[in-house]
């Protein structure tokens, strides 16, 4: 939204827009300014499915991986939490819509209890922190008395995260910046040059990623994530976090990814999928569905 505002003043009263890129970023930058009165049209190489963000894990986690920097202004904080209140409440307006886009499932956390989860924890990198400012938003962790769950830890906290379908909700974002009136055009920039011949007199630029070779900004860090997928299951739909190994049952396909660490996969550019790696974490979800097996549970 502050995006929106700054393109408002820049605009001098026109209310013709241009946006780069069609991802997750580009058609939310978009729908806001249609919102916001702009007539808008998005130039991009690529669209949904094809688009990078399209193989997002799919959780709803607005204070992950940001990094610290002597750069930042000394108010980020506050901008952050405004940001993060903003896309919250517009998330909310997708709950309930036919193909669940948006939705709220549980998450459990599973741990030996004793704070320390070894080495993936410790971090390299410094990292801001920011979930406490909007801790308000979602529901507490709860944890779950032994013999209540079926899962092989000591230590279990549920919890109840926003979770993504990712085919719907992209389907969701083109359905409704089309029927705003938004335009599409298939076009590739090689250099800020080439953005001079578009007509529009305002830019939002949201190529993800892809900046860092059309801007030639060394800043833009690509943070590779390894994700092996299984087909969906009816039913299934909640998330599960161990040590090592990630999961998030979703209704389009169960996300299973190995690491946690905050710093895997930092600075990796290589895009082909690791299948040693996504069989290694399809193994360890193997490991504690049978340890679930063995899991003694109270008789309610």
């Amino acid at each position: 939204m502050s995006t929106v505002r700054k393109a408002l003043e820049a605009a001098n009263g026109r209310r013709e827009l241009a946006v780069i890129g069609c991802g997750a970023l580009g058609l939310t930058a978009a729908i806001t300014a249609q919102r916001a009165g702009f007539k808008v049209t998005i130039y991009a190489k690529e669209r949904p499915p094809y688009v990078r963000s399209s193989r997002a894990t799919g959780s709803w986690t607005p204070d992950s991986r940001i990094a610290l920097t002597s750069a930042a202004s000394s108010n980020f904080a506050v901008e952050w939490e405004s940001m993060a209140r903003t896309s919250f409440s517009m998330y909310q307006s997708y709950l309930g819509m036919p193909g669940n886009p948006v939705e709220w499932t549980d998450r459990y956390t599973l741990s030996s209890g004793e704070g320390n989860e070894g080495p993936h924890h410790r971090d390299v990198h410094d990292w801001a922190h920011y979930g406490d400012r909007i801790a308000d938003l979602t529901p507490r962790g709860q944890v779950l008395p032994e013999g209540s769950h079926p899962f092989p830890a000591k230590h279990v906290e549920r919890s109840e995260s926003l979770t993504f379908n990712v085919a719907d909700y992209s389907r969701q974002l083109m359905n409704d910046f089309m029927i705003a009136g938004g335009k599409i055009e298939t076009r590739e920039f090689h250099s800020p040059q080439d953005m001079k011949s578009l007509p529009q007199p305002v830019i939002i630029n949201c190529p993800g990623y892809g900046a860092r070779r059309l801007w030639s900004d060394e800043s833009i860090v690509p943070v590779r994530g390894q994700i092996g997928w299984l087909i969906p299951q009816e039913g299934v739909h909640y998330g599960i976090q161990a040590r090592g190994l990630y999961v998030l049952a979703r209704r389009d396909g169960i996300v299973v990814q190995p690491g946690m660490s905050e710093d895997e996969g930092w600075g990796d550019t290589n895009e082909q999928p690791d299948r040693a790696a996504a069989v290694a974490g399809v193994e360890m979800l193997q490991a504690l569905y049978r340890g679930m097996e063995k899991t003694p549970r109270r008789r309610v």
